[in-house]
């Protein structure tokens, strides 16, 4: 009995398959190319987005801080002008010396209170608190706050190593001898409490 034969296979009839491979690899390899580029300028496209979002929102934060200090700042200046009770010279001198106090911001320390105050600048306390009363129009308490506040804004907006802190060591090193009472502070100048306000900068 015979052995069916195999059908011998030539190389000129494989040739097609070698083209339809080398056509399929081609493809691929396009697709794959057009895949990667794809993604990569949707990703691109995503962090340039998140990027100009999170730039707005910093903005808007701090023209809405800036709008609520402006307009207490015009509150302020549009007061009627006091008669200070003190002698020009005596007024003229200590306002020097408070302009000293704010510039080298006495005011974060924590000590820091009327009397010590009036000693530092050489007056009494009676006067000092007249001083800053009619000319800040506000109490010595409030005036000292305020100065904090400010001060603490522009710590927490222009000092990124702040995040890696506590509320209560901020507080401190601001000036407040509490976190609760820096906190609520801050809530009643701008409208949020810090540790919001670092969240909405860092977001």
């Amino acid at each position: 009995m015979d052995k069916p034969s195999i059908p011998s296979v030539n190389k000129s009839s494989l040739s097609f398959l070698d083209n339809d491979t080398f056509i399929l690899s081609k493809e691929s390899s396009y697709f794959s190319k057009s895949l990667f580029f794809t993604l990569v300028s949707e990703v691109t496209i995503l962090l340039i987005n998140y990027h100009q979002s999170r730039q707005k929102k910093y903005q808007t934060i701090l023209e809405s801080l800036n709008k609520k200090t402006g307009n207490n700042s015009i509150s302020i200046a549009n007061s009627q002008p006091r008669i200070i009770p003190v002698s020009k010279e005596i007024l003229e001198v200590v306002l020097l010396k408070l302009n000293a106090f704010e510039q080298q911001k006495g005011y974060l320390s924590t000590s820091i209170n009327l009397n010590s105050l009036s000693k530092i600048l050489d007056t009494n306390s009676s006067y000092l608190s007249k001083i800053i009363n009619h000319t800040k129009g506000k109490t010595f308490k409030n005036y000292l706050n305020d100065l904090r506040i400010e001060n603490a804004l522009e710590e927490l907006k222009n000092n990124p190593q702040n995040k890696k802190f506590t509320i209560e060591a901020i507080a401190f090193d601001l000036g407040f001898k509490s976190a609760e009472s820096f906190s609520k502070k801050f809530k009643s100048a701008y409208g949020m409490y810090p540790s919001k306000f670092m969240k909405n900068l860092a977001a």
